[in-house]
């Protein structure tokens, strides 16, 4: 198979996927997916092919929302502590939380409320207003109304409220199936004896997991070797089966990458390259009526990969909205340097400094996974800039909680044994992680604290 090596050329993330699309609607991939009829109590997490309407009202009907008695209201106008109104029996009735309201009875006084009186009879000492404790027909839904929009992912709050309105199934999208073709002569199964020069199998792991957090049914394939027709022959079988194939590695321009050139003969190559770091050597195309991806072989790369370029296609096959990280805005712990011309994706500690979320630039190599491990979040310094000063603020886009965030304690110093003082003389509560920053490189130099919150105290 003749191959070309080098990249077409850098393309924005925001075209390369307007091209992606293109191309895939060129080669006769689907829009969307079909959809299928499905139970209630398997339906979380997928996406609606047709609006949700109520069936019936909730509540069915006028409803006790106390344990007490249903009284008319206008029998406790007056009353007080020094004048109690004094019902006999007949003039209300025992309820419980949830029953239908008693005909001529239009309120609820709470059982710790009613005062027993001499005889069989009640005093109450307070006035109940009409509809007190009282909740309506269709309080919760009304008959016809439009609870749930095409588009929607199912929560399990959502189904509930389905049943509630006399649904009892829901025409959502099938699950998109996504394959993952593992390749290079150095790859090996995960638990394999290693060789110099062996990798283990980690990225199909991760993307197969990532797609099983976006709502997929993942297949991981066997490992495919460095040879041209092998791939090919790789991807033409799982696009059979899958709505995404993601072929790891072979994306670069090295002398055994041969992804773009595998897609571009089965099928149709749209982009090969994009102005994206980590994540510059992407390959976007399709096959037989498939999106394919070329993911990078670096685990940095392969991630933040999914995330700008699958999460989102796989997003629009259900008809859902692309995915979105929630945002916070933050200030550099120091300067951040950055090439123009591609969106530098950083990942970043944070911790609260004198009350300010302060922003910690992580590790930056595209191999180095436990810069994602341990961020809390992704700052993305757009193509057009150089980078940004120290103290400056900037948005990140949330990896953790905020309740995480802030039980990191942020520490500086010039050498990471500058801060050791702190790890052998202060024990972390549970869940507490440390943030340390390195502001120079002078041997010997102290530390101190910035200043640390925590959520817990003892």
């Amino acid at each position: 198979m003749a191959r070309s090596t080098p990249f077409i050329h850098d393309v924005p993330a925001a075209e390369a996927l307007a091209a992606w699309d293109e191309a895939c609607a060129a080669a006769g991939c689907p829009a969307r997916l079909e959809s299928v009829g499905m139970a209630l109590e398997e339906a979380v997490g997928r996406v609606l092919a047709e609006p949700v309407w109520a069936g019936r009202s909730s509540p069915p009907f006028d409803a006790a929302a106390m344990d007490g008695i249903a009284v008319r209201a206008a029998d406790t106008i007056g009353a007080s502590e020094t004048a109690p109104a004094r019902l006999d029996p007949g003039a209300f009735e025992v309820v419980d939380t949830g029953d239908p309201m008693p005909a001529g009875f239009d309120a609820v006084v709470m059982r710790e409320d009613v005062h027993e009186a001499e005889g069989r009879g009640v005093e109450l000492r307070a006035a109940a207003p009409p509809y007190q404790h009282v909740r309506s027909i269709g309080e919760d839904v009304s008959a016809t109304e439009l609870l749930l929009p095409a588009g929607h992912r199912l929560r399990p709050v959502d189904v509930a409220a389905a049943g509630a309105a006399g649904v009892t199934e829901l025409v959502v999208r099938r699950r998109p199936v996504v394959a993952v073709i593992p390749t290079g002569d150095e790859i090996r199964p995960l638990g394999s004896e290693l060789c110099a020069g062996d990798l283990p199998d980690t990225n199909s792991l991760m993307l197969a997991a990532q797609a099983e957090g976006a709502g997929c049914r993942a297949i991981r394939h066997a490992i495919v070797p460095d040879d041209s027709d092998r791939i090919a022959a790789a991807v033409r079988e799982a696009a059979a089966d899958a709505d995404l194939v993601i072929v790891i590695a072979g994306s670069s321009a090295g002398r055994d990458d041969y992804t773009a050139a595998v897609v571009a003969e089965v099928g149709t190559l749209a982009v090969h390259g994009v102005a994206v770091k980590p994540g510059h050597p992407v390959v976007l195309g399709a096959a037989d009526g498939t999106p394919v991806l070329g993911a990078p072989g670096y685990p940095v790369s392969a991630a933040l990969t999914f995330d700008i370029f699958a999460a989102p296609l796989l997003a629009r096959l259900e008809g859902a909205p692309p995915p979105d990280w929630p945002r916070a805005r933050a200030r550099l712990a120091r300067k951040l340097p950055s090439a123009m011309g591609v969106d530098d994706w950083v990942r970043v500690r944070l911790g609260r400094v004198r009350g300010d979320l302060v922003a910690t630039p992580l590790p930056r190599g595209a191999g180095v996974l436990t810069s994602l491990v341990r961020a809390d979040g992704l700052l993305v310094v757009p193509a057009p800039l150089e980078g940004h000063h120290a103290g400056e603020e900037v948005e990140v886009r949330l990896l953790r909680g905020v309740g995480e965030i802030e039980r990191t304690i942020v520490a500086t110093g010039a050498t990471a044994s500058a801060t050791s003082p702190a790890r052998t003389c202060w024990t972390p509560r549970p869940a507490t992680t440390r943030c340390p920053m390195w502001i120079g490189c002078c041997p010997g130099a102290t530390w101190r604290w910035f200043g640390w919150r925590t959520a817990s105290r003892a």
